[in-house]
C-alpha cells in the first residue's frame, strides 16, 4: 500500500495523518505476517520513538486498523486488520523468532469452531475469541542467525 492510500485510509477512518502512523502502517502493509514491537522500530524510520509507537500501535487498535496478540516470549505482535486478513492462525519459529500466518482448510476451521461452542456450552460460557498457535523451528538454519 502506497503513502497516499494510506493517508486516505486515515482520513477516512476520522484519524489525523501523523508520520508516526504512517510509518506504522507501511512497515505492517510491507510484510506478510505480524511483527514484534521491536521490528517495527527496528524497520520504521529514525526518529520514532519506543513510546510513541505504543500509542500508535494503542490508536490503530482503537481504530480497528490493528490485532495485537502476545508471542511466546510474551512480546506484543501486531498486525494488520481488515479485508484479506480475516481469522486465521500463527506459526512460530523458536529459532529465527518469525512468526507465520496459517490459514486452515474450511472443514477444519468448522470442527475447531464446533469444537469451541461445544466447550463453551459444557462450560457455560459464551466464548467470543479463540487463538490456535503453533511452535516449532523453521528448516531455514540461515534465518536462524538473523533474529527477526
Amino acid at each position: 500500500m502506497g503513502m497516499q492510500d494510506l493517508r486516505q485510509l486515515l482520513r477516512r477512518n476520522g484519524l489525523f495523518v501523523t508520520n508516526p502512523r504512517l510509518q506504522v502502517l507501511k512497515v505492517l502493509s510491507d510484510e506478510p505476517g505480524p511483527l514484534s514491537i521491536e521490528n517495527i522500530l527496528q524497520q520504521s524510520a529514525p526518529g520514532l520513538v519506543l513510546s510513541t509507537l505504543y500509542r500508535v500501535v494503542a490508536d490503530l487498535l482503537d481504530a480497528k486498523f490493528v490485532k495485537t496478540f502476545p508471542s511466546p516470549d510474551q512480546k506484543l505482535m501486531v498486525e494488520l486488520s481488515g479485508e484479506g486478513n480475516e481469522h486465521h492462525h500463527h506459526l512460530y519459529c523458536s529459532a529465527c523468532q518469525r512468526v507465520f500466518d496459517v490459514d486452515l482448510d474450511a472443514d477444519l476451521e468448522l470442527m475447531i469452531e464446533n469444537l469451541v461452542a461445544k466447550i463453551g456450552k459444557t462450560h457455560g460460557m459464551d466464548i467470543t475469541e479463540h487463538s490456535f498457535e503453533l511452535y516449532g523451528s523453521c528448516s531455514n538454519p540461515e534465518t536462524h542467525l538473523y533474529k527477526k
